[in-house]
């Protein structure tokens, strides 16, 4: 099945009880979340396994190398444990101040050419990309139009 990534959002007043404890804030099947029925689901951002093509298309803002305030919305990994691809999952909470500060940026982040996309994930597609990346798009700037933060895991 592989890595995916699922984003939940919360309310301010929720954001310090999801700093101490995230797993309430996230679905217990985020999957079927993402493709169950279009009238059942619930609001969330699901980027499937393109969280690792924006980190690249959001790690540089200018040629200082310096990251985009849009990485907050992908950054992490899976840890690693045991022999048997097994992995601990990341999750990360962002307050409605830090979702705003991202929504702000990330319009302003272009569409990837095949090209460069295939030089960070040969297996990916700018197809692939761009469409995820325009998901993430909307779903902060309304996030970020209703005042809202957000929990997120890539597991």
């Amino acid at each position: 099945m592989g890595i995916r990534y699922y984003a939940y959002p919360i309310h301010a007043e929720d954001v310090g009880s999801a700093r101490r404890d995230p797993y309430p804030f996230l679905s217990d099947d985020p999957l079927a979340d993402a493709w169950g029925p279009k009238d059942q689901r619930p609001r969330m951002l699901y980027l499937d396994k393109a969280w690792r093509e924006l980190q690249f298309m959001f790690a540089v803002k200018d040629d200082h190398l310096q990251p985009r305030i849009s990485l907050e919305l992908v950054k992490g990994n899976v840890t690693p444990i045991g022999p048997y691809h097994a992995h601990i999952g990341f999750v990360h909470v962002l307050t409605p101040d830090l979702v705003r500060e991202i929504a702000e940026d990330i319009v302003l982040v272009e569409p990837v050419d095949d090209d460069t996309i295939k030089k960070v994930c040969s297996y990916s597609s700018a197809d692939y990309a761009n469409t995820h990346l325009r998901a993430a798009q909307e779903f902060m700037t309304t996030l970020s139009r209703d005042g809202l933060g957000l929990v997120y895991t890539i597991r």
